[in-house]
């Protein structure tokens, strides 16, 4: 037996579905998703095991998943169990497909502090009894994805640490006065170290123990908040070189040879993909 589908609908760009049994399994087929996808699980009642690349990992009410589409997976409910899924196209998430692989790879979670509003989201959409109209079902689509990067986010904060909790602390601090100032063409790893009263040295240590380098952290979230924006509902006319500009890059000829070089497309063609929902939500609403 498998899990009986007891709904169905598209959200914007995304597909809200939700399927529930008793003493079942549901088997994901990847040849039915045609584009590159990542599959949003929430346990809305009962418990399952979810069972991908040869290992089981146990989930219960409340429970998020994450998986790639493209990859097989079974779910195995002993009792009775109700699951949302929401399938979300990769083009619609700012994440890196390091990023994208490692939220894919996480055991069912529901810690922390945004998983619980991704999970209440979730339930008020799959649960929705009137359709909603096309631009708000785009901005809810839209804060699904949002809420799915900060996961990532947050994993990355919460991931391996080099130095105890100090050094963590200053880790967070110095990442904020980043988040703060990315407008900030003077924004240098010299100038944040003043910033913090820390020595040069000192402040490469601290972001080489957690992975990265300054001038590669720094990039990266102005390319994340760049993309964010030129993504955003209602921004269609903005250009790609006035979001280079807000986020503090030299020139527009630099953001776009960084941003090919980081998501494999260039600006506008991301800009594109990403708000042609939007377009043909406008035009179905006239």
């Amino acid at each position: 037996m498998s899990l009986t589908p007891a709904s169905a609908h598209s959200l914007g760009f995304l597909h809200v579905s939700t399927v529930r049994g008793t003493g079942v399994s549901y088997v994901h087929d990847p040849g039915a998703v045609a584009d590159p996808s990542l599959l949003l699980g929430l346990y809305a009642s009962g418990r399952a095991a979810l069972v991908r690349r040869g290992t089981a990992e146990p989930g219960g009410p409340d429970d998020l998943f994450l998986c790639d589409a493209a990859e097989p997976f079974e779910l195995q409910a002993p009792d009775d169990v109700t699951l949302h899924l929401v399938r979300i196209p990769r083009y619609a998430l700012t994440l890196t497909d390091a990023q994208a692989g490692a939220l894919s790879g996480r055991a069912p979670f529901a810690g922390g502090a945004v998983a619980p509003l991704l999970g209440s989201l979730v339930r008020e959409v799959a649960g929705a009894t009137e359709p909603y109209s096309a631009r708000t079902a785009l901005h809810l689509a839209g804060t699904v994805a949002e809420l799915v990067a900060l996961l990532a986010v947050e994993d990355a904060d919460a991931g391996p640490r080099g130095g105890g909790e100090g050094r963590d602390s200053l880790v967070r601090h110095l990442r904020a006065h980043v988040d703060a100032r990315l407008w900030d063409r003077e924004l240098t790893p010299g100038t944040l170290a003043s910033a913090q009263h820390i020595s040069i040295r000192y402040l490469h240590k601290l972001f080489e123990d957690h992975g990265s380098t300054v001038g590669r952290w720094i990039q990266h979230r102005r390319l994340e908040e760049a993309r964010r924006e030129l993504a955003r509902p209602g921004r269609s006319d903005t250009t790609v070189s006035a979001v280079a500009r807000r986020w503090g890059f030299a020139s527009a000829t630099h953001f776009s040879r960084s941003f090919r070089a980081a998501y494999g497309v260039s600006p506008s063609a991301w800009r594109d993909a990403r708000l042609r929902p939007a377009r043909e939500a406008g035009a179905t609403d006239g």
